[in-house]
């Protein structure tokens, strides 16, 4: 099977079958060269942030929907077509024929006559004009362009969904304390601990992978030796890790999650860190303590995960607006239970990788929230918004509730 080939399965299994791109790729390219590996990469994760374009091309150079055409079929052209939108005129021979020999090695030879006309017109001929479209171009559904649109306005909005559309520069690390980062770490401005690197790292007890918003999420909580902390939806442990570091594995950290699997995954990890919190399975809208129990409560809900569309692109076409009105009722559910459990003086520090409003400023709003100090970001009602083209990370809104 060709690289185009396996770039089309893979394609195939994440837009059709669910799975998650950050997830299967590792697996799926495990074993090939370096090369191969990455070209794949590029390949499927292209495919997945063009993939509203490339149907529309597709459609026009066929006169047929994408789901007209056997799902191998369009996948070998989405691959092909994300291909020749990109900035590589000599690619274009290569693009065409190792296509047609994809279709081919996925059983779908009698179609091989389709794939190699449609591209070799589009080679020759050039792409088909498209009508404007900004929802397309960003390659979101139109509602979610306007609701972003509608939350922050026509420039930003622009700007964030430009900027989560774009791939990841590298691979976010968060650095322990008191120890160096890796040789070739590029310190992520404004926020201490966490870098990049231009490929994964070695593993090691002393960084964790990690997005530098995720890190400043961590920063955030302040964690101090002698507190009582709470992780409230602490799977799959990333964060859990900053918290025990910061405090210096000094504070009574109690590490929930509602997915029993799940946070047994995060418990295995945290062995290899040296992390030792307590583990609970417990639901974050009924949490089995009393109230009042916690100097430090970290809420990361469960979201729509727009923010991280330049690792996980393929969310983008998934995202339903029921499924945003369930998880803001949910955040807003959770919160209400942080704040139950958070002793007066203490703190809520709520995060979502997410950008809507609904999901952010208006579940925080009654609380007299407030954006943490001393990280970047912007100001937007009552927190921090972290975003690719503010602070070279993924998309997350963090802020800070204290209980006076």
């Amino acid at each position: 099977m060709n690289t185009r080939a396996m770039a089309a399965a893979i394609l195939l299994r994440i837009r059709d079958h669910g799975a998650y791109s950050n997830v299967l790729l590792p697996r799926a390219t495990h074993g090939l060269s370096d090369r191969d590996r990455s070209f794949v990469y590029r390949l499927v994760t292209d495919a997945l942030r063009q993939q509203r374009t490339s149907d529309a091309l597709i459609a026009a150079a066929t006169n047929r929907s994408v789901s007209e055409l056997d799902p191998e079929v369009s996948a070998v052209l989405q691959v092909a077509v994300a291909e020749l939108l990109g900035d590589d005129p000599d690619a274009a021979y290569a693009t065409v024929n190792e296509s047609v020999e994809a279709v081919r090695d996925l059983g779908f030879g009698r179609a091989a006559g389709l794939v190699n006309g449609v591209l070799r017109r589009m080679t020759r001929d050039g792409l088909p004009e498209l009508p404007a479209n900004r929802a397309r171009s960003l390659s979101v559904p139109e509602w979610v362009l306007g609701r972003i649109t509608q939350d922050h306005g026509r420039a930003l909005a622009g700007a964030l969904l430009a900027g989560l559309r774009a791939s990841a520069p590298g691979v976010g690390i968060r650095v322990a304390r008191r120890s160096e980062p890796p040789a070739g770490a590029i310190a992520v401005d404004g926020i201490e601990g966490a870098y990049r690197l231009d490929r994964a790292p070695e593993r090691s007890r002393n960084l964790v992978i990690m997005d530098g918003a995720s890190v400043a999420v961590a920063r955030a909580v302040a964690a101090r030796a002698g507190e009582r902390i709470l992780d409230m939806a602490a799977a799959p442990g990333g964060k859990t890790i900053a918290l025990w570091d910061e405090a210096e594995g000094r504070a009574s950290l109690v590490a929930m999650d509602s997915h029993q699997r799940r946070l047994a995954g995060a418990r295995d990890r945290l062995v290899d860190y040296g992390a030792n919190p307590w583990w609970v399975v417990g639901d974050g809208t009924r949490a089995p303590f009393p109230g009042k129990s916690f100097d430090a409560i970290l809420l990361d809900a469960p979201c729509t995960g727009l923010g991280t569309l330049r690792r996980r692109p393929e969310i983008a076409m998934r995202l339903k607006v029921k499924a945003l009105e369930n998880l803001a009722a949910q955040q807003r559910d959770m919160l209400r239970e942080a704040w139950r459990l958070v002793r007066p003086g203490g703190r809520v520090v709520y995060s979502v990788c997410t950008l809507f409003a609904a999901e952010t400023v208006e579940v925080v709003g009654d609380y007299g929230a407030a954006a943490p100090p001393g990280l970047p970001g912007l100001a937007w009602g009552g927190g921090l918004l972290l975003a690719p083209h503010l602070t070279g990370t993924d998309g997350m809104f963090v802020s800070v509730i204290r209980k006076d």
